[in-house]
């Protein structure tokens, strides 16, 4: 009884490994070969395709390698190029690619390890020798998009009949070497700051030459107001003088007597005393007086 039950087990474990073994899942981003003996028997999922799901294989005999549909990528750092100007650039780029067909792939290259490994490869060359064909300005700016078109072209004809399409090579980054752009750099900081040094010596000679400008104008114009405020003071004195003189050739006691009540009114504001007519010294009394009395 004991030995009918252990065998019974053993068949249910066996027949639980078997069923296991016997079916397999092909998610979306996923395409399998499936293997008989080791030759290629059947793809599922391939690219252009929707068949994604669940599959029976024959257990033992059948085995299935899984490989990625989607888009994969592969970054490339640090590759020395000389530009055709003798420069040398120390460059990054990432490439884009996919197994467009899988079983071509799985023939020449097996999987991705290997793929990568020939990808870098002929990606690191293809750099190499186009960047080399053209100086550092065009790499950096001028003709970046064609170049790396270029590019490639150029590693999908080297990888053709690998099953692998390259979709997208980018030139990330392309600077010079870390000890050529300390020189560079060291140069470039040199020259500003000596152009700054002649910007601002420039400044200040001009500045200095506006002052004096500026000073010379001022004391031009201010000798010319002072000529004219002379001048107008001096035609001002004698239309005054020529004013009093007709005055008083109109009425001379008057004009005098209108003299000495300017002359007491100024005496009496300023506190001093004047004697306006030593034959009359009662004006500025009575001017006084009348002030006193009329509060004026």
């Amino acid at each position: 009884m004991r030995t009918i039950t252990f065998i019974l087990t053993i068949l249910v474990v066996v027949g639980a490994i078997v069923v296991a073994n016997s079916f397999y899942t092909v998610r979306q981003d996923q395409q399998a070969i499936v293997l008989q003996l080791g030759n290629p028997v059947a793809i599922r999922n391939a690219p252009e395709t929707d068949e994604a799901g669940l599959y029976f294989k024959v257990p033992v005999f059948q085995q299935v390698t899984l490989l990625d549909r989607k888009n994969l990528g592969l970054d490339i750092s640090d590759i020395d190029v000389l530009a055709s100007d003798q420069r040398r650039l120390t460059v990054d780029a990432f490439v884009r690619w996919r197994i467009k067909e899988p079983l071509l792939f799985y023939q020449r290259l097996r999987n991705e390890t290997a793929a990568e490994t020939q990808l870098h490869r002929f990606t690191e060359s293809a750099i190499r020798e186009a960047l080399g064909d053209v100086p550092v300005p065009e790499i950096v700016s001028g003709q970046r998009v064609i170049l790396m078109n270029r590019i490639r072209d150029t590693v999908n004809e080297n990888l053709a009949g690998t099953g692998i399409d390259i979709i997208d090579v980018r030139i990330r980054q392309a600077d010079l070497p870390a000890a050529i752009a300390e020189g560079v750099y060291n140069r470039m900081r040199t020259d500003r700051l000596q152009e700054a040094e002649r910007i601002r010596a420039e400044g200040e000679e001009r500045a200095r030459l506006i002052r004096a400008t500026g000073e010379r104008e001022a004391t031009v114009l201010r000798a010319q107001a002072r000529e004219q405020s002379e001048r107008i003071r001096g035609e001002g004195d004698a239309r005054r003088n020529e004013i009093y003189a007709e005055a008083y050739n109109v009425d001379p006691e008057f004009f005098r007597f209108y003299r000495s009540l300017i002359a007491c009114e100024r005496s009496i504001q300023e506190g001093t005393q004047l004697i306006v007519d030593p034959n009359n010294l009662g004006v500025c009394d009575i001017f006084a007086e009348e002030a006193a009395r009329t509060g004026r």
